[in-house]
């Protein structure tokens, strides 16, 4: 998707970059404005073409603009970061599985209040490829929505497969007048341990980092919650 100025959905309102297009097929006269869709993707459109698809993971963006026809290749054109999570940007389409994400808000409140209680403060830094071999897996590749535990976290190993997401909340260093954030959250699975020295208590994937921060910042505050 190419990046977005004034939406059909927000106009000049910042959504971050877990966002997405729908083409008409699910645009709904603008219904589909808002919606949240759980994306996974399955394998590549091109036969002949090695998998694309990165880890088997997914995502949840939300719907902010229309992919008009004709020119609209995809059910859903994502957002190139959010793509990017999923598969090989190289691949330029992929098949894909998605469900929409419902919320009943009934039964919300108690779910974010059990969300609130349990969530943890900390930091985040970031590693750069490669990722293999890891503590974890040794050489198997997990694509790129993973992570190292510091020893707060590490458990001894245990720590390793949980999945935390993760939420920047602000800066480290004192930039008063620049929030690194992004808005948003990424899950990411602990697949390594980030020995003494490490500098936060999740150090997230380049790729993880820059979802929710400018990378720039090279720490944030955080708010994870396995």
């Amino acid at each position: 998707m190419d990046n977005i100025h004034a939406s059909a959905c927000n106009g000049f309102e910042e959504e971050g970059v877990m966002i997405a297009a729908a083409s008409e097929a699910i645009w709904d006269d603008k219904g589909a404005c808002g919606r949240m869709y759980k994306v996974r993707c399955i394998g590549g459109t091109n036969q002949g073409v090695s998998n694309p698809c990165r880890g088997g993971g997914s995502i949840v963006v939300k719907i902010v603009d229309l992919c008009p026809a004709p020119g609209c290749r995809g059910t859903i054109d994502l957002s190139q970061e959010a793509f990017a999570m999923i598969a090989d940007p190289n691949e330029g389409k992929i098949n894909i599985k998605f469900t929409q994400v419902i919320i009943v808000f009934v039964g919300m409140i108690m779910i974010c209040q059990s969300l609130i209680s349990f969530a943890e403060k900390g930091t985040a830094t970031f590693y750069t490829p490669p990722y293999t071999p890891s503590a974890c897996d040794g050489n198997k590749e997990e694509g790129v929505m993973i992570a190292a535990a510091s020893k707060a976290i590490w458990d001894d190993k245990g720590a390793c497969g949980r999945k935390y997401k993760v939420r920047c909340i602000g800066g480290t260093n004192g930039q008063a007048n620049h929030n690194p954030c992004r808005g948003g959250s990424v899950v990411v699975k602990i697949v390594d341990f980030c020995p003494a020295g490490c500098q936060g208590t999740i150090d997230l994937s380049q790729e993880a980092f820059a979802m929710i921060a400018d990378p720039n910042a090279g720490k944030i505050n955080i708010k994870f919650i396995e």
